[in-house]
This record gives structure tokens, sequence and C-alpha cells, in this order.
């Protein structure tokens, strides 16, 4: 969703959002189980989930990411130039300028939202350079509670799997619990979740891919922002649902037949990455990065290598020298970093994996 667009708690992006994690955290508890991890530590990890997500993507966005410079539309430009009317003279000038253009870039409409002082001044100074290039740290400085605002759009979703992932872990290592086991337990819900999440995009118009031909997969919802539904475009955020609906099929597969723990976590970011990398490369919305890649691109490359490496590396040593775990996820001394004592009570399934419902 667009930052600073005008929905609230009950929009259609933060209600799928909410799905995505409601459903995501339901399906982590109930692999867990199965894999007979403790219910309480299992619930535990679902909270830290959720508020590193959403701090995590919040702090990358802010961060990493620009401000808007979709089109405005006709409306849009017009609300832009009476509220430039109200405008001290040198920061009037500079938004009545801009919005001569025929295109004007929605960054203009954010600059004339600051408060007077410095990150307007340097808004306005990198807006006129390249109106692609104003960092949103600049609008978050000169309105510090819009950090806190995250329902209204602005989550890097990089940044929450990795501050999530912290998170989980430092809560996993409380709890005692095998921390290969609890990954594996995530991964699938990782994966639920992100298909709802990326379904409010694209009903929230952000995530959008670059221009393209015509095409019956191309044309952009009527609710869609007029000057962004004026052109035919990839529809990156159905795109990645669509890789985060196949992964999930598979990341189940994977657990049915699971030959090391933490083998189901290393498969998933192992697989995302050159499907979300190949993803990014289509989206023109606006994003961080560097040498030509995207943000996420850098954050794939970073870890979609090693985790591919590891993935391999264990799964034929365990085929080599050690039986699969068991269901319980007590195994021998050597193949477990911590022993959970409360999973001993709960009833032990056969090593069928979890069934999807």
């Amino acid at each position: 969703m667009h930052l600073g667009s005008p929905y609230f708690i009950g929009s259609p992006y933060f209600i799928l959002l909410a799905i995505g994690l409601g459903l995501g955290c339901t399906y982590t508890v109930h692999t867990g189980k199965r894999l007979g991890l403790a219910r309480l530590a299992l619930i535990d990890v679902c909270i830290a989930a959720v508020l590193g997500g959403i701090v995590g993507g919040r702090l990358l966005h802010i961060v990493a990411e620009p401000l808007p410079s979709h089109v405005l539309s006709p409306q849009e430009v017009n609300a832009l130039s009476t509220r430039a009317n109200e405008l001290a003279p040198e920061v009037r000038e500079a938004v009545s300028h801009a919005t001569q253009e025929s295109r004007v870039p929605a960054v203009w409409a954010f600059i004339a939202n600051m408060p007077p002082g410095q990150a307007q001044e340097e808004a306005i100074r990198r807006a006129g350079a390249d109106p692609a290039d104003v960092p949103a740290w600049l609008w978050y400085r000169s309105q510090p509670m819009e950090a806190l605002a995250f329902w209204k759009g602005g989550l890097a979703y990089m940044g929450g799997l990795f501050i999530a992932a912290i998170l989980c872990a430092a809560v996993t290592i409380h709890h005692k619990v095998h921390i290969g086991d609890m990954a594996d337990a995530a991964a699938g819900g990782i994966v639920l979740g992100l298909v709802f999440g990326r379904i409010g995009c694209f009903v929230g118009g952000c995530c959008y891919g670059a221009a393209c031909d015509p095409a019956w997969w191309s044309t952009a919802p009527r609710w869609h922002d007029a000057a962004l539904g004026a052109t035919h475009r990839y529809p990156t955020a159905l795109a990645s649902a669509l890789l985060a609906a196949v992964l999930f099929a598979m990341l189940h597969l994977v657990m049915r037949r699971r030959a090391c723990r933490g083998e189901v976590m290393l498969a998933m970011v192992a697989t995302y990455a050159p499907g979300r990398f190949l993803i990014e490369a289509y989206r023109a919305d606006p994003r961080g990065g560097a040498w030509g890649l995207s943000t996420s691109q850098l954050f794939v490359l970073a870890v979609g290598i090693p985790a591919g490496i590891a993935w391999v590396t264990l799964r034929l040593h365990a085929r080599k020298h050690e039986p699969p775990p068991s269901p319980t996820g007590l195994g021998g001394d050597s193949d477990f970093l911590f022993e959970d004592s409360e999973t001993t009570s709960i009833p032990v399934v056969e090593e069928s994996g979890p069934q999807h419902g």
C-alpha cells in the first residue's frame, strides 16, 4: 500500500495481512504440536514473529526505502495545488513548479505536508534532482508519530523476516526447544501468511510491476489509483502470492520427508530467494538498494545462497550418517541443540509429517 494513503485498520490490506498472520500462526502451532513441541513455546514464538515482523518491516522501510514517486491523479494534483497556497513562499514555489509538470510524483504531496524544517528542505532538494530518490526517513523525521502507523502501509518483508527470526530464536532458546524443530514448524506458516499479505498488497495497489505490453493479466483492477491503473503492468504482487502458495505446498512435502532438523526452513529460504529475486526485477514501486539491485534482491542473495548450500550439505550428511529425527524432535545428543523437557507429555505421531487440512 502506498505510504500515507488514507486507509485505516479496516482497510482490505490490513484485514488480509491480519488473516495471513492468524493462519500462519495457526499452521505453525499445528505443525509444531505434531513435532512434539510444547504449545506454550509455539504460541510465544508466534507472538514474537508477529511483533518482529511488524517492527522489522517498519524499520527497514524507514531506513532503506524512498518515498513513493508514482504519478498523482488529476484530482490529487488539484488538491496539492490548493495545499501549496498555504505553504511558506520557498516551499510554495517548489511545489507549484512541480504541479505544472505533466506527471507529478507523489513525493511532492509528502513534502507539502511536512512541517517547515531541515527535513522538508532536504526533501525539496532531493526531489528536484530525482523524485524517486527522497528517503522515507525524511518524512518520519518530520512526522515521528507516523512511524507507528504501520497499518497505513510501509512494511518491508525482508526486514520483518530478519527481526522476527532473531526474536523467535531468542524465545526458542528461552523455552529450551530445539531450534531446528521450531524453525521447521514455522517455515510453512511464514509462506502461508505471505500468500495473504501479497494479496493484500495487490488489493491496496502496492508492490506493483513495471509497465508492460497490454495483456489480460496486466490490466489493473478498477479500484487502483487512476494514475497507476492507467498503465498495463506486470502483476508482481499476485506473482509473489503465487510463489508463496507454491512454496507452501512444497514445504508440506519436505516436512513429510524431513531428513534432518532445520531442513524445512533452509528449503524455504533457499527456494524463496530465486523466485523473489526474479519478481523484484519486474517491480516498479519505490525501493532502496545499490548496484542496480533492490534491497530485497541484495538480502536474498546474502541469505539464499548460504541457505541452499546448508540445505544440500545437511541433507546429504543426514542420509549418510544419521537416521531421520523422531517426530517429537528428541533425537540423540549429536543432533539437537536443546532438549525440550516439556515435550515428553505430548503424544507421539508417526513419521508421516503434518497433515494440512
